[in-house]
């Protein structure tokens, strides 16, 4: 009997994909739509830059119009006192380090979706003024994870296997919400490397699917090429912050 591939099973369930979880940084609008377009079978994108929605105002002007298939979703990737929350579906900026709660509330208040981004990803080196990837942890998430739309248990940051299992534990067993997947892309290359699967092909039945806890995460792998290119991407940033921790240890002995 011959396989079944997963895209084939999706597509004769009727099934969307989604990823939630896409960073611009400084690159182009059009060369990551173009990418998503041609180089994946997505249905809803969303665009979710640290602290701000006007890296997604800048791809949603440059989708509107287009023809695109997929849906864009306006998002941002807040940096709450407690760790990062991704809100979705935003049409003004959450500001930065308030609290788990204020920022949820905020979300909720412009009606959007709050989502718990790689919850249990902890950063221990750091540099000022780098907004690094921080989950809100274990307590924060039992102690508001009620009142969250969603728990990303798929990042696909190569490193994040272990810490997608807790979320993936704690989400079936006691928060029992929406599962997302996604792929915390900042190259396009990343981008469908994780994704969320739904009933529909809209960004109106995504966010239906969320609110009924009616979706499925899935991480799709990375070819040898794109982990490279990811790797060497992250490199600099990676030094600096290296270079700057050794420097302060150093300073703080001497």
């Amino acid at each position: 009997m011959a396989k079944i591939s997963l895209k084939k099973i999706e597509q004769i369930a009727g099934l969307g994909k989604a990823d939630l979880h896409v960073h611009l940084i400084e690159g182009d609008p059009e060369a990551l739509l173009n990418y998503a377009q041609e180089k994946t079978d997505l249905d809803v994108i969303a665009i979710t830059d640290h602290d701000s929605i006007d890296s997604a105002l800048k791809v949603k002007k440059a989708w509107q119009g287009m023809g695109y298939r997929f849906d864009l979703i306006v998002g941002e990737e807040i940096n709450s006192v407690e760790g990062h929350i991704v809100g979705l579906f935003l049409n003004k900026t959450i500001e930065p380090h308030q609290s788990v709660q204020e920022t949820v509330n905020q979300i909720h208040e412009q009606g959007g979706l709050a989502i718990a981004a790689h919850p249990f990803q902890a950063m221990d080196i750091r540099r000022p003024g780098v907004v690094l990837m921080d989950g809100i942890g274990l307590k924060t998430l039992l102690k508001f994870g009620k009142q969250l739309d969603g728990i990303e248990v798929v990042n696909a940051t190569p490193t994040l296997k272990d810490e997608n299992l807790r979320a993936s534990l704690i989400n079936k067993t006691v928060l029992l919400k929406a599962e997302i997947g996604s792929s915390d892309a900042h190259i396009p290359e990343a981008i469908g490397k994780g994704y969320t699967v739904f009933k529909g092909k809209n960004s109106q039945d995504l966010r239906k699917a969320i609110i009924l806890c009616q979706t499925q995460a899935i991480y799709s792998g990375w070819n040898l090429i794109t982990l490279i290119k990811y790797f060497f991407f992250f490199l600099p940033e990676a030094l600096r912050i290296a270079v700057y921790n050794l420097t302060h240890l150093f300073n703080k002995k001497y």
